[in-house]
């Protein structure tokens, strides 16, 4: 039943947009969690359930930016040779996880100045 669901290798040109969707999904998840901590309008904008805070906006906002990123650059790189943005989008992904993980530290998004 599952077995069309399934292949044995996935396109080059579905996997590089997957991965270069991910790396732009996680720049903009940095950014809005900075944004959010900052200003009590953005907060109040990505507050969808009051229950579980602006991270209910900020994950949808994530997810959105994938999808659109995955379709657009799939449709940019779908039945063309992919080999040469393999490593560029391998090394922004990388890029993209640390500035992810040093931007959301608490003591870096909370950081003020006087």
């Amino acid at each position: 039943m599952f077995r069309n669901l399934f292949k044995p290798r996935v396109h080059e040109s579905v996997a590089i947009a997957s991965v270069f969707a991910a790396s732009v999904a996680l720049h903009v998840a940095w950014i809005t969690n900075l944004l959010v901590h900052r200003s009590e309008t953005v907060w109040n904008w990505f507050l969808l359930d009051p229950d579980l805070g602006p991270i209910s906006g900020m994950y949808t906002k994530t997810l959105i930016t994938f999808f659109v990123v995955l379709i657009v650059s799939w449709l940019i790189w779908r039945g063309r040779d992919c080999s040469h943005s393999r490593n560029r989008v391998f090394w922004f992904f990388i890029a993209s996880i640390v500035m992810f993980l040093v931007m959301t530290l608490p003591f870096v998004y909370e950081f003020q100045l006087g």
